[in-house]
């Protein structure tokens, strides 16, 4: 009878809204399914740079959870200043991170997660057909988990779980400053 409580079930799940938390959630959730060695992979769009500290544990757990970064630097640390124009490199960089995602499907992953997929869509540097590609041609025996602001209709129509993470309050409405081990 325990057994029948336990059965794999496999969801789009969507973590969207204008708050921060949302790459934080994906990340334990692939950590949890990994903990149950299950297979996982972490693709970042938009997220170039060695200044992510997700990407020091993560490394360090190379040996449970793959993790493809594609994306040009964005951050200059020494000045906290983002870089929010897109060039054709950024765009090629994004694709190039399609491309990742849609090769992992071939390989039976329990999870993919598509960190900033919905935004690198916001800002252009990915279609709409091409997400709507992502989700559509997902393996039936794989987890995908998208994250980004502003997730379109069509998507929290069609996901199975979708989770908004709102902003209350942030410290950058006073300090405008990016925090080391908690914006980055």
């Amino acid at each position: 009878m325990l057994n029948t409580l336990y059965v794999d079930i496999f969801m789009i799940l969507v973590i969207t809204g204008n708050g921060k938390g949302k790459t934080t959630s994906a990340l334990g959730t692939a950590i949890r399914a990994s903990g149950w060695e299950k297979k996982v992979a972490i693709v970042f769009l938009d997220k170039g740079g060695s200044h992510y500290g997700e990407g020091n544990i993560l490394e360090m757990l190379q040996d449970k959870i793959e993790v493809y970064r594609f994306g040009l630097d964005r951050f200059n640390e020494k000045t906290q200043e983002f870089r929010f124009t897109n060039t054709k490199a950024d765009e090629d960089q994004a694709n190039l991170g399609i491309e990742k995602i849609h090769t992992l499907y071939k390989q039976d992953y329990f999870m993919i997660v598509c960190d900033e997929v919905l935004t690198a869509l916001n800002v252009g540097l990915v279609k709409d057909v091409v997400v709507r590609e992502l989700v559509d041609k997902c393996p039936k025996n794989t987890n995908l988990i998208l994250t980004g602001r502003n997730a379109p209709a069509w998507l929290v129509k069609k996901a199975d779980m979708v989770s908004e993470v709102n902003e209350v309050k942030h410290h950058f409405q006073q300090t405008k400053k990016a925090i080391k081990g908690i914006d980055y």
